[in-house]
């Protein structure tokens, strides 16, 4: 597996053996700084909701969430890892094509938890869905 940089490293440089959720095609991150990550993702069609015409909501919260995990990654420690214990998100338009704009960051971090936020623009440089979670920290062999 490697330290929680080289796992950001591949994915920024978009290596398949980065890990991710390939089921649902969550992406890779562009680039990475400590306490930050930036994504890019082309809306793909099938997770369209047929009724709204809009992308799934539940599709908008894994992404979210996954982006809370990667910003964590830049501020964890190699013999630690983390859960995350709470996430909210907040819908603000409905996206419907076009590439969005993911940035994650984390706010906020003690021994035990972080709190990190994400937000998405769409094409246009619309703010679409923000999101808030907080990741529960562990130590190496803590269960």
């Amino acid at each position: 597996m490697g330290t929680w940089s080289d796992i950001l490293e591949r994915s920024a440089a978009g290596s398949d053996d980065a890990p991710h959720l390939a089921a649902l095609r969550l992406p890779m991150i562009d680039r990475w700084e400590r306490g930050q990550v930036w994504a890019t993702w082309p809306v793909e069609q099938e997770f369209m909701t047929r009724a709204a015409g809009s992308l799934f909501g539940g599709y908008v919260a894994a992404l979210a969430d996954h982006l809370l995990g990667l910003a964590v990654f830049t501020v964890l420690d190699d013999d630690e890892s983390f859960a995350t214990s709470e996430i909210h998100v907040h819908f603000l338009r409905p996206i419907r094509e076009g590439t969005l704009a993911i940035q994650a960051r984390v706010v906020s971090r003690s021994k035990r938890s972080a709190y990190c936020e994400v937000s998405i623009l769409d094409s246009d440089g619309r703010l679409v869905a923000r999101a808030g979670g907080t990741q529960m920290i562990r130590a190496a062999g803590e269960r």
